[in-house]
């Protein structure tokens, strides 16, 4: 029977062919191969994730028609894994659209630093590469910029560049002075004139900013707690894709979400279920070309659009 089973599922063989070789009939075979799929010597299993994935992309492109969605099978993996996965698949698309002359505005965090890991070598020239966001220390929640940086200028034969800017300023006016440096100018110009920008969706008690001691008052973490539901490029938003807290989102070196609007691609990562809301809330922006995004996220985006 092992034998019948092995030569049937692992060789490949017809059930005709068993048949001759082991000198029995056509029905014996079939038999002996019911046989051991009853006693547990063989196990079939179906894996359904790529055509689940393309479900769900064709029923999120009928909710989002002006969004280019890539959902990736990961029924069955841990979290590092999602987040390995949606990285690799983010890094491969930009494979095939950057080019020459290309600015690239990068966000920060474990997803974003997964697809700089996995990017190819592609000979282009005079691309720029620079983050989107001021600098947060974080040691429990590093957010990885200058590898992040470092990783895609490699890739893209660019010079790595740093915004030599705190995430948030204490003072608008400290901001405003030091916004005025010429070397400062010029990054935020070239922030504002990428036109391939990539970042993540992170739920707030996942924000490497939020979480840190070093910028944030009681106060506005609790609103931020309270009204939040994701933070994004160090914007704080609600369920309606709007910023929690002007005053702290005045005070913050980060890319607006009105110059997204003017970007070739905006490219966007979720690869955890706690980000689904966040991204819910910023597809009402309509800034968002591109969501790279693990399955489970996606179906539970189309049910918290009602779409399922």
């Amino acid at each position: 029977m092992l034998r019948v089973a092995r030569l049937y599922y692992i060789d490949g063989l017809e059930q005709g062919e068993i048949a001759k070789r082991e000198q029995v009939s056509r029905p014996t075979v079939s038999r002996l191969l019911a046989l051991a799929r009853e006693q547990g010597f063989v196990s079939i299993t179906v894996n359904d994730d790529l055509r689940d994935g393309q479900v769900l992309k064709e029923a999120l492109a009928q909710t989002y028609p002006t969004v280019a969605f890539t959902v990736v099978s990961t029924a069955q993996d841990d979290q590092k894994t999602k987040i390995t996965k949606v990285g690799a698949a983010l890094a491969k698309d930009l494979q095939t659209i950057i080019k020459s002359g290309d600015i690239i505005g990068v966000g920060t965090g474990q997803t974003v630093k997964s697809v700089a890991e996995q990017l190819e070598h592609k000979m282009v020239t005079d691309v720029e590469v620079l983050p989107l966001v001021g600098l947060c220390d974080n040691v429990d929640l590093p957010t990885y910029q200058a590898k992040i940086v470092a990783n895609f200028a490699q890739a893209y034969q660019a010079e790595p560049r740093s915004l030599p800017l705190p995430v948030v300023f204490t003072e608008l006016t400290a901001k405003e002075a030091l916004e005025k440096e010429p070397y400062v100018r010029y990054l935020k110009k070239l922030g504002r004139l990428a036109n391939v920008v990539v970042f993540s969706v992170e739920a707030i008690e996942k924000s490497a900013l939020y979480q840190s001691g070093h910028y944030l008052g009681e106060d506005e973490k609790k609103l931020l707690a309270d009204r939040g539901v994701a933070e994004v490029l160090a914007h704080f938003i609600d369920q309606e894709g709007q910023v929690v807290d002007q005053s702290l989102d005045q005070r913050t070196a980060t890319v607006s979400f009105k110059n997204l609007q003017y970007k070739d691609h905006v490219m966007v990562l979720v690869s955890d279920l706690k980000a689904v809301n966040g991204l819910a809330a910023l597809l009402k922006r309509q800034v968002i070309t591109d969501v790279f995004i693990d399955q489970q996220s996606a179906q539970a985006l189309l049910e918290l659009e009602g779409s399922v």
